[in-house]
């Protein structure tokens, strides 16, 4: 067997091994059960005894976890997915398939930041500590960062520190980090797009829908907070989405932006792809927060489900795996702080 042929047939079993590992995802029956759950405990307990997460919490002592380690452990899971796929495919070193090592590593260095502000000093990392051997910079010494000088000095020989070096904090020492995470975000989102060049045709084609759609996600319902909780105006809008435009024009970003008010805002939505999209799904308009998050999910299940490639494969069930820990991390926040089980039902994503 030729190495094309050995290479092909490795993809196959790839694709092969994501649907098996997603059909062992939580149903709904499971979510039912977790929501019936009175405590942290219980819901750590049945997703220990009942679900395929039983493997992530081996070992764990379930009746006293506390709801930050649980959502640590569940955050974790989505890592350890990733590398046992890609250990099974042994495409770790395609740009590509890197592209959530390098959104994890921003994901802390925001956690960090977050940490830093508040003054709380040291943080526990939500990456495996094997994983320093694939990031840019050291999990442990990272855990450990006090100032935004050490996190500089941690950072020196990576990418991000240019994007860090230049928002360095105020006179008071607050950092500003909506600045930092758009800039951060924005660089993600561009690195990714360049590394599907090499898949060309339909592939390419196919995963810069699947992206550009999620990066419109992002920019429309955080653009809608902003109008409808702030009244921001769009200059001020606009200087905090994500200013690339894969999927829907520049143009008609801006019109959304310019509404006069939030309801303003949702009649020119209700005017676009994305409008029209969530309104024949049969979305609430009211809700588009929701509406949104619901299409995407939607959206992202059938192309998972129609995928034949390795790449459109792997990103979509990563988005998938995403939700789906979202959606337990929602649970078990619901539950802690003793909400209605009717309006953590409603945050769902299924």
């Amino acid at each position: 067997m030729n190495k094309k042929s050995r290479g092909r047939r490795n993809l196959n079993a790839t694709v092969a091994k994501m649907h098996a590992v997603y059909g062992k995802r939580l149903k709904q029956e499971d979510y039912s059960a977790l929501l019936s759950c009175t405590s942290v405990s219980d819901a750590a307990g049945y997703l220990k005894r009942s679900t395929y997460f039983s493997r992530a919490l081996e070992g764990v002592d379930t009746e006293n976890i506390h709801r930050g380690n649980l959502e640590n452990i569940l955050r974790r899971s989505l890592i350890e997915n990733y590398f046992r796929i890609i250990g099974f495919e042994k495409i770790g070193g395609d740009e590509f398939y890197n592209f959530i090592i390098v959104k994890t590593e921003i994901d802390e260095i925001l956690i960090c930041i977050l940490h830093l502000n508040a003054g709380t000093g040291d943080h526990i990392t939500t990456l495996p500590i094997y994983m320093n051997k694939y990031t840019s910079f050291n999990l442990m010494e990272l855990a450990r960062v006090g100032s935004y000088d050490e996190l500089l000095s941690l950072t020196e020989k990576t990418p991000y520190y240019s994007i860090l070096k230049a928002n360095k904090p105020d006179e008071s020492g607050h950092i500003n980090y909506p600045a930092i995470e758009l800039k951060l975000r924005t660089y993600y989102s561009n690195r990714l797009a360049e590394s599907l060049k090499k898949f060309g045709g339909e592939t390419e084609k196919r995963l810069r829908s699947y992206i550009g759609t999620q990066i419109d996600m992002i920019n429309i319902i955080n653009s809608y907070r902003m109008k409808r909780y702030f009244n921001a105006d769009s200059e001020e809008i606009k200087s905090r989405m994500i200013p690339i435009y894969m999927r829907i024009p520049e143009q008609k970003m801006d019109e959304l932006y310019s509404a006069r008010d939030d309801k303003d805002f949702l009649e020119k939505l209700s005017k676009t792809y994305y409008g029209r999209e969530i309104t024949e799904k049969g979305f609430d308009m009211k809700n588009p927060e929701m509406s949104l998050v619901q299409f995407r999910f939607l959206q992202t299940k059938r192309a998972f489900s129609r995928s034949t490639t390795a790449p459109e494969c792997f990103y979509t069930f990563i988005q998938l795996s995403e939700i789906e820990v979202k959606n337990i991390i929602r649970i078990i926040e619901g539950i802690r702080y003793s909400l209605p089980t009717k309006e953590i039902a409603e945050l769902i994503i299924t």
